[in-house]
């Protein structure tokens, strides 16, 4: 597991509740063509914290990549409010000045009842041609109240042609 701020998890993380992604069962974004090598970056669903406190976001995760993916970096970029386009490469940090600024190394604040203006973005790398596949969501590791918490949030997030 990857986390912001050069933080591990530890046996102390708690199932959490506190952050909703919105449509999530209808969120679903990928690359129909894919190269061996190349990096795809997926926006996790954006974060709203539905709880009573505030919860800061020490990183993120895809949920059930395939085996053919190398996974594991997280960006996360404050959009500032204005429009977020799906997906990315590695290349687009480089070219779109906001996403030049990674707030992944610190933890992200999202006070009671607030949508985050960061998104987080997780990274997979196609190992080889053949490694078309899905991923199941974003896993978001965050603290509240001095607990650490996990949860995840269902996504469709794909590489290669989509069938069915």
């Amino acid at each position: 597991m990857l986390l912001g701020a050069g933080s591990a998890a530890s046996g102390a993380t708690a199932g959490g509740r506190a952050l909703e992604g919105g449509a999530e069962s209808a969120y679903s974004q990928g690359f129909e063509t894919l190269v061996a090598g190349k990096g795809y970056w997926f926006n996790c669903p954006p974060l709203t914290n539905r709880s009573s406190a505030p919860v800061e976001v020490l990183g993120a995760e895809l949920v059930d990549a395939p085996a053919g993916w190398r996974t594991g970096e997280v960006r996360a970029v404050d959009w500032r409010g204005e429009a977020v386009g799906l997906g990315a490469y590695d290349e687009t940090f480089a070219t779109t000045p906001l996403m030049r600024e990674d707030r992944a190394k610190a933890p992200v604040r999202v006070e009671p009842g607030e949508r985050s203006t960061v998104w987080y973005m997780v990274r997979a790398e196609p190992r080889s041609a053949s490694a078309a596949g899905r991923a199941a969501g974003c896993r978001f590791t965050y603290r509240s109240a001095q607990r650490v918490y996990t949860q995840e949030l269902g996504a469709t997030f794909f590489l290669g042609p989509m069938h069915g």
